[in-house]
């Protein structure tokens, strides 16, 4: 139990009196927050969702959120993460796309600086489609991003299918932007739509 007032006072009725209120206070949040992750847990997701933005962001950043929150409504819940496993393979994945296009041989491997700040082409397609070959996951899916992908218009999108679920990303090359996530398939069985 918390209990606050001045380290001067003797503690009288009134400050156990506060110490009570804050201390229950601090138990029910934390009696709420316990159950809404049990209930999101155990099958019954939050039918809502937020998005947070910077002061000056513009309609482009509202809109990928909403894209973002279409695509993970639809997405089923994963039980089998296939032979590979998820987490390694979606770095593996954000890597040798973000080498391949923003830091091509010869470069470092850390740099950013040759950024091109353009739309992606199919030239890049391409490129980041040979460089996960290369990475030794030849069965990725790479496009252009379309009206109802998760990624901003212009983008570059990738995924590949593992087991029930997919890791999906995109890498923006007119900011340099980019995410990756893993997540389950769509209803039409894929990690991408159509």
């Amino acid at each position: 139990m918390f209990v606050f007032g001045h380290r001067d006072e003797p503690a009288g009725p009134r400050s156990q009196r506060r110490g009570r209120w804050v201390a229950a206070a601090v138990l029910a949040v934390a009696a709420a927050a316990l159950g809404v992750t049990w209930y999101a847990d155990h099958g019954g997701g939050a039918r809502g969702y937020s998005c947070g933005f910077v002061a000056g962001d513009d309609e482009a950043a509202e809109e990928l959120c909403h894209r973002k929150a279409r695509d993970r409504s639809q997405r089923a819940g994963i039980d089998n993460p296939g032979p590979v496993g998820y987490d390694g393979t979606a770095w593996l994945m954000h890597d040798a796309v973000h080498r391949a296009l923003l830091c091509p041989p010869p470069g470092p491997a850390s740099c950013d600086d040759r950024r091109a700040l353009r739309p992606a082409t199919e030239a890049d397609v391409v490129t980041a489609r040979n460089a996960l070959s290369s990475a030794a996951l030849p069965d990725s899916v790479v496009r252009l991003a379309r009206g109802d992908d998760p990624a901003p218009p212009g983008a570059l999108v990738y995924a590949l299918l593992m087991g029930d679920g997919c890791v999906v990303g995109y890498l923006d090359l007119a900011s340099g932007d980019h995410e990756h996530e893993v997540a389950g398939l769509l209803p039409n069985g894929r990690c991408l739509s159509s």
